[in-house]
């Protein structure tokens, strides 16, 4: 097998064919509408799954912690905590 690098060679270099030389000729800029409903959908997504998230772990840490009151209320304790 040949060893294909692909890091020596330039982007300009590369015989990319008519059509992909057409479309790189039509680039234009990002407008800042764009990017700013990019970053606000982006925004969303992470909103979203930090609800989920929370709506899933958020239950069973509170009953974690009514259980650890519960407990200290008893006085149940550990078992290392006995021997001390």
């Amino acid at each position: 097998m040949t060893d294909y690098d692909d890091s020596q060679r330039d982007a300009e270099s590369i015989d990319t064919g008519e059509p992909i030389t057409v479309l790189r000729d039509l680039e234009e800029p990002v407008t800042d509408s764009f990017m700013g409903a990019l970053h606000r959908r982006i925004q969303r997504r992470l909103l979203a799954a930090d609800v989920g998230r929370l709506t899933l772990s958020g239950p069973l840490m509170v009953v974690i912690e009514f259980l650890n009151m519960v407990f200290e209320l008893i006085g149940v304790r550990s078992p290392d905590e006995r021997k001390e």
